[in-house]
């Protein structure tokens, strides 16, 4: 890439026996960054001013809030509500005329959740009795994410009105996934939490639901019914035995002669025996199937503990017999018995309630007692037995109908599932983003690991720099929208202050796993690891850059001097962002705005026009001046650059000759990283390996180019024509800096 030349670089700070504080011209713009860090934590501990915060304190009533558009939103068949003073959760009783329909609830009234800023939101949403979403607003929000940005929240409404339908509870299932509102996941989900969550407080606490710990029989639960109904939700099962069913059973059997309920003459098809059965305890059965008397007297007549079953019939065949009305017979129903695994029950004249319902021509409710070892949450099954009397009076009985059972699990009450950590949900979605960013942070090491062996070949080195700043704009940041921002290093420091424990730092999988590979590059290598290779919009600059010097736009750098006062842009506004982040959040989260990133990678310029306009305008400027933000006005940048100075580890390689008299590599660097003395400034340095290329070019730097002609000399034989120069990529490189004044190749 091509660079200025420029004047040789001035001391950062010469001793003087003088020093006048705080005097600029005495005191270099190292000494100064301390101050301007105390200055950074004087600001945050400043009272703060008002804030989003206060906004959440003053809101008004939840009444107020809910003007008659937001209704229409979030429980259209409401026609009036009343605000309920029971003492429970806030919320307000929505009507259809006068019958109650469900409740309107605020999550900032009921939960008071933070999304990914440290405000709460606030989402208003409605759920019925029957315990499901009927829609949700978003009322107010400082989510950095969403502010200022009509296509996110666009998409945040579309996510929120999806969510009508839903169950209340958290881990239901439906709605659209939180990643649909691209780049601002985390908000998405913690919206939907507390609208889930919240319905969930608000219902429970007005029904007086039970909260379940295993799984358990609805005995709340009812609406009326009819048996044809129940037959076909498989609340009751239906056994039809025709004529020609009962020779078959008989022939199955071995036995001959007729049944004690002599089957009518004639049509096979006619009916025998219409059977049914069922478990008769939960409401929505037994009440609908034996009428509300004869469920009565189920819990009148019977010990607690016991458990009732129904059986009807139609047809000629009566599944009790009538020998149950005996005494010389025990009063026994020896037509039925129910099975259950290894356990047989049958029953006696006592355990019999009367029914008369039309649950069949004979219906009866049968009684377990209690201790039976009945399990009715496990299949069960009913046989129905008919006899026949042989000539010597003895009855031999066979099997007429079976009919297995299973009660349906809508009459179940389950816990609810545990679920999924709100941290834990996003790794597990985005499963195949994380490999695909691990792979990359793996290349990108063997990359950093084998600098030396990259360099060599300024053509591969070309090929895999720009193949990876590719990778890094278009799926890290355009499609992933992984684009690591100060904003981010605001949220990690204000998390403790805030309470928010480890799972808030683990929410963003992609950002967590680019913040901690930063982090320990950062200490091994310094900031250019992230800043060169894995920054987004720093990849965007440098690609519109190589595409400016193909065209050959003029190219401007500052001078020296010019270059150090601007460089301490970037840890100003560091101090500005910061500063304001702690001291006033509202103004903060506007001057986090110097960063275009949201604009120009997360949004993809779909955003206002000024905010288009800014960020197009400092792309504009780097076609003219390589990472003209990231050099002298990025935040984010500022931070890495301070924290630098801890880096443990230099791979880049310099010789002796390196700055005196050789400034090959200081001429090539595109962004002036390397001082005249030839040391990198490694604050400065974006490790994009340019000046490696120059280091081991033995036809470009002049230490290897008089190694090779004396290795060539004592070879014995003329030293070969000297080939062509390499073509530098135009600009990168420039001609004139291939061999320096004074210096013999």
């Amino acid at each position: 890439m091509a660079s200025a030349m420029a004047p040789r670089n001035a001391p950062l700070w010469r001793p003087s026996t003088r020093l006048r504080l705080p005097h600029p011209g005495v005191i270099g713009w190292y000494c100064r960054l301390p101050a301007l860090l105390v200055a950074l934590l004087w600001l945050c501990v400043l009272p703060m001013p008002a804030t989003a915060q206060d906004h959440v304190t003053d809101t008004p009533p939840l009444l107020d809030r809910l003007t008659p558009a937001v209704m229409a939103g979030v429980f259209a068949e409401a026609t009036r509500i009343e605000l309920l003073d029971d003492g429970g959760p806030a919320a307000v009783a929505a009507f259809t005329d006068d019958e109650l329909i469900g409740y309107v609830f605020s999550t900032l009234d009921v939960l008071r959740a933070p999304g990914y800023s440290s405000t709460p939101f606030d989402v208003v949403a409605g759920v019925t009795l029957g315990g499901r979403i009927t829609g949700a607003a978003m009322l107010f929000h400082h989510e950095p994410y969403l502010i200022n940005d009509d296509r996110r929240t666009g998409q945040m409404i579309q996510f929120l009105d999806n969510l009508a339908g839903m169950e209340a509870r958290i881990g239901a299932s439906g709605g659209l996934a939180p990643n649909f509102v691209a780049g601002a996941t985390i908000s998405a989900r913690a919206m939907r939490n507390a609208v889930l969550e919240g319905a969930s407080i608000v219902l429970r606490y007005r029904t007086g639901a039970t909260v379940v710990t295993e799984p358990t029989v609805d005995m709340l639960g009812f609406r009326p019914m009819t048996v044809e109904e129940l037959i076909t939700e498989g609340a009751l099962v239906q056994v039809v035995v025709t004529n020609a069913d009962l020779a078959a059973a008989q022939q199955a059997a071995g036995i001959d002669g007729l049944p004690l309920e002599v089957p009518p003459r004639g049509d096979a098809n006619a009916v025998y025996l219409d059977f049914r059965a069922g478990y008769a305890m939960p409401p929505r059965i037994g009440r609908n199937s034996a009428g509300q008397g004869g469920y009565d007297r189920v819990f009148e007549a019977f010990p607690e503990g016991s458990e009732a079953l129904i059986f009807g019939s139609n047809g000629t065949y009566d599944f009790r017999g009538s020998r149950h009305n005996n005494l010389s017979h025990g009063f026994r129903l020896e037509r039925l018995e129910v099975v259950q695994g290894d356990r047989s029950f049958r029953f006696l004249k006592s355990d019999i309630v009367y029914v008369n319902l039309d649950l069949g021509r004979v219906a009866n409710i049968l009684m377990l007692p209690p201790g039976s070892g009945f399990d009715p949450l496990q299949p069960w099954r009913a046989d129905v037995y008919a006899h026949v009397r042989q000539p010597d009076g003895v009855l031999s009985p066979f099997l007429l109908a079976r009919a297995e059972y299973t009660l349906p699990e809508s009459y179940i009450l389950l816990p609810e599932p545990e679920p999924m950590p709100a941290w834990m949900e996003p790794w597990v979605e985005g499963k195949t983003q994380i490999v695909t960013l691990g792979a990359a942070l793996g290349v990108l090491t063997l990359i950093l690991g084998f600098q030396g062996q990259l360099s060599r070949s300024r053509r591969l080195h070309r090929v895999v720099r720009n193949g990876f700043l590719l990778f890094t704009l278009v799926w890290l940041g355009w499609i992933a929208s992984a684009q690591l921002s100060i904003v981010h290093v605001i949220n990690y420091l204000q998390a403790p202050f805030l309470g928010l424990g480890l799972s808030f730092y683990l929410v963003e999988p992609l950002i967590v796993i680019l913040s901690v590979y930063t982090a320990v590059a950062l200490l091994l290598l310094g900031r250019g690891v992230f800043c060169g290779w894995l920054c987004p919009f720093g990849a965007l600059q440098e690609l519109l850059a190589n595409v400016a010097r193909y065209f050959r736009l003029p190219q401007w750098n500052p001078s020296e001097p010019l270059q150090r006062r601007l460089w301490m842009g970037k840890y100003i506004s560091l101090v500005v962002v910061v500063g304001l982040a702690f001291w006033a959040p509202a103004a903060g989260a506007i001057a986090a705005e110097i960063e275009p990133f949201k604009t120009a990678i997360t949004a993809i310029f779909v955003r206002g026009w000024p905010y288009v306009v800014y960020a197009v305008l400092l792309l504009l400027i780097g076609l003219f001046t390589e990472r003209a933000f990231c050099r002298f006005l990025c935040p984010l940048g500022g931070a890495l650059a301070v924290l630098d100075r801890l880096h443990l580890l230099n791979l880049l390689k310099r010789r002796p000759e390196c700055g005196n008299p050789c400034t090959l590599c200081e001429r090539a660097c595109p962004v002036r990283a390397i001082e005249k003395s030839g040391k990198i400034k490694m604050a400065e340095c974006f490790q994009c390996l340019d000046c490696q290329v120059e280091y081991h070019d033995d036809r470009r730097c002049p230490p290897l180019a008089r190694a090779r002609k004396l290795r060539e000399r004592m070879a014995g034989g003329a030293p070969a024509k000297r080939p062509a120069r390499p073509a530098a990529q135009p600009g990168r490189t420039p001609a004139a800096a291939s061999v320096p004044a004074g210096v013999t190749p």
